[in-house]
């Protein structure tokens, strides 16, 4: 670690907040052991980013078990600028409503990690329906890995506690075990959160359109969708936002870019947009933004596996790229797999963009053989497999 790295390490602002946040750990975990004591309801507790978003494939599993289990409680986990499904309880994170339902809940779905205090308790069933397919390496797999004992005891220990862990593709099924230390089982149903890309109308596609002020169905909506750096934080210990693009750029004549920044940037967001472009980053769900989109621009973000599902064109900003594979690395030869050009600036995205059909052609073979490779099982009903194997009565 560099000089300056570790002086932004130590920063008072971020020890400051580290502390405040390992004071609130203690005070929840006290009062989760409590309510762990309590006999366990009928309820599913759906949770997707710590709240922050509603959506994912804990979204398109409840949706599923709504006619499939009526029978059952549904609570989300919510954020400041989330809510709840209609319908449904909404808990915000971390709160004493989020503790007891963490703790009695009959059957907790997740995208993420629980807290370091989370314990399974007698009973409970987990399901972990993880947010991706890795380009990326990941936990135990990355080969520069700085992260703490504590931090490998508590995903371990959160490991153990996973009844299921839903895998998109045989890809996965062999890259999961290793990288999160798992040996449960693994149900390779392809991602929920994918379904709708095989239903969705096109009625639907302009509704969502319309919704994020893009009437219009002429114009082609740019989807610039990046993932977050290791590497880069604020002054207050969150990941910085990523955005390589000139806010104010002039795309090609019938463009229009929408911008939608990563779940663990949030902290760091700021809402707004620049002239030309729609910050669709607080959109509750980024599948209809898969749908609404005509071209994708993303770097390492797992955005790239479920937006090939559409067979629409995509294209990879990553003027980071040398630094980015050396120090989180790789799960396999990305420039000689990618279904779409690996550009470096805004010059050569500009001009992708003006000839989006010679890209689609240049890249047919690579973009068919990246969907067969990753997204054989996105057939629109991967939360109904999933359901039959985890939700059925008697369980």
């Amino acid at each position: 670690m560099s000089k300056l790295a570790r002086l932004k390490k130590f920063a008072p602002m971020r020890v400051l907040g580290a502390a405040k946040r390992r004071a609130a750990i203690k005070v929840r975990s006290a009062q989760y052991q409590l309510d762990l004591r309590r006999p366990l309801v009928n309820a599913v507790l759906f949770e997707s980013f710590q709240g922050k978003v509603i959506g994912d494939s804990p979204f398109d599993i409840y949706l599923g078990l709504k006619s499939a289990r009526p029978d059952l409680q549904f609570i989300w986990v919510t954020a400041p600028a989330t809510k709840a499904p209609e319908g449904t309880t909404g808990v915000a994170f971390g709160s004493p409503a989020y503790l007891r339902a963490l703790a009695t809940s009959k059957y907790l779905v997740n995208n993420s990690n629980f807290p370091p205090y989370f314990r399974k308790a007698a009973g409970q069933v987990y399901l972990q329906t993880w947010h991706g397919t890795p380009l990326k390496r990941l936990g135990r797999d990355i080969l520069s890995n700085n992260l703490t004992k504590s931090y490998l005891d508590t995903m371990d220990r959160e490991a153990k506690a996973w009844d299921f862990l839903i895998s998109p593709n045989a890809f996965c099924t062999e890259v999961f075990p290793s990288c999160f230390g798992y040996t449960g089982q693994i149900l390779e149903t392809g991602y929920p959160r994918n379904d709708k890309l095989s239903t969705a109308t096109a009625a639907e596609r302009q509704r969502i359109r319309e919704s994020i002020g893009v009437s219009d169905p002429s114009v082609s909506l740019v989807m610039y969708a990046p993932t977050w750096r290791d590497y880069s934080r604020t002054a207050t210990g969150n990941w910085q936002s990523v955005f390589y693009l000139d806010e104010n750029m002039e795309l090609p004549a019938g463009f229009k870019l929408i911008y939608r920044g990563h779940s663990n940037t949030h902290e760091a967001h700021k809402d707004g947009a620049g002239e030309r472009f729609i910050d669709v980053t607080r959109y509750p769900n980024i599948t209809d933004l898969y749908l609404a989109a005509d071209v994708l621009i993303t770097d390492y973000s797992s955005v790239m596996f479920d937006y090939t599902v559409t067979g629409k064109p995509i294209i990879f900003l990553t003027p980071d790229l040398e630094r980015y594979r050396a120090e989180r690395g790789f799960y396999f030869d990305f420039e000689a797999e990618a279904p779409g050009p690996i550009l470096n600036n805004q010059d050569e995205i500009l001009a992708a963009l003006q000839n989006l059909d010679e890209v689609s052609r240049n890249y047919q073979d690579k973009y068919r053989n990246w969907q067969l490779k990753f997204d054989a099982h996105e057939d629109g009903k991967a939360a109904s497999r999933v359901i039959n194997r985890v939700f059925a009565e008697g369980k």
